[in-house]
């Protein structure tokens, strides 16, 4: 069975679990995910896509550790704390005014998250009108579990280029859009449905295209059509 190289394109389910506890953060198996009480609706449950060596994606250690493995391969990762969210540091923890937290309609409790400006925290206490918050990370300083399996090796270009507008567009049915090949060009051409639905269809078409001729570089053009479909009055 071949095995898995760097540039390869490869499904895989996994679960990221903190070493220390157990405690599960991130899973693509939905039962999973339910049972665990993990559960978002706005997730796609189900095997992503990784593109070998691609760090935008994966860290670089799951990249590195996958290359050399076969399809339907099982295997652990473990990650660091400092190639996850680093270690504790004294300087992100503030003090904070109740009063202007409040005028901004931010009514603090210990224990409770806050955003304040781009970041968030917890509160850790509240004495004479200040409130200390910690802007760490809530994993700062543990160890990070990723237990994968290689759900499937993809070899054709026609469903590398599927799946790439499947990760740029999710939720889509792929099936409903037309992609031509034409060795130095790609022709894509996509339905009204999600034209007329989609707000961000120009950005996601800019990433579509730019994935596709980094990962095909001697395709120079991608070409996007979009349909509109009438029907015939007499």
């Amino acid at each position: 069975m071949t095995k898995i190289k760097q540039g390869d394109f490869v499904r895989i389910t996994f679960s990221l679990r903190v070493k220390e506890s157990g405690l599960l953060i991130e899973t693509t198996d939905e039962k999973l995910a339910t049972k665990e009480n993990i559960y978002d609706e706005k997730n796609n449950y189900g095997p992503r896509l990784m593109i070998v060596g691609n760090e935008e994606m994966f860290l670089k250690k799951l990249n590195d550790e996958i290359i050399g493995k076969e399809e339907k391969a099982k295997f652990k990762v473990e990650i660091p704390p400092e190639e996850t969210f680093g270690h504790w540091e004294s300087s992100k923890v503030k003090l904070l005014g109740r009063k202007e937290l409040v005028a901004k309609d931010i009514f603090p409790e210990v224990g409770r998250q806050i955003t304040w400006g781009n970041q968030t925290g917890i509160v850790k206490s509240m004495v004479g009108g200040r409130v200390r918050v910690d802007f760490n990370h809530p994993l700062v300083g543990q160890t990070i579990i990723y237990e994968v399996e290689i759900a499937e090796r993809i070899s054709t270009t026609k469903k590398k280029l599927e799946i790439l507008i499947d990760y740029r567009m999710p939720g889509v049915d792929v099936n409903t859009f037309t992609i031509k090949d034409e060795k130095d060009k790609v022709i894509i051409t996509i339905p009204e449905e999600i034209i007329s639905r989609d707000p961000y269809i120009q950005f996601r078409k800019m990433r579509i295209a730019t994935d596709i001729n980094k990962n095909f570089p001697e395709r120079k053009e991608v070409v996007f059509i979009d349909s509109f479909k009438f029907d015939s009055t007499e």
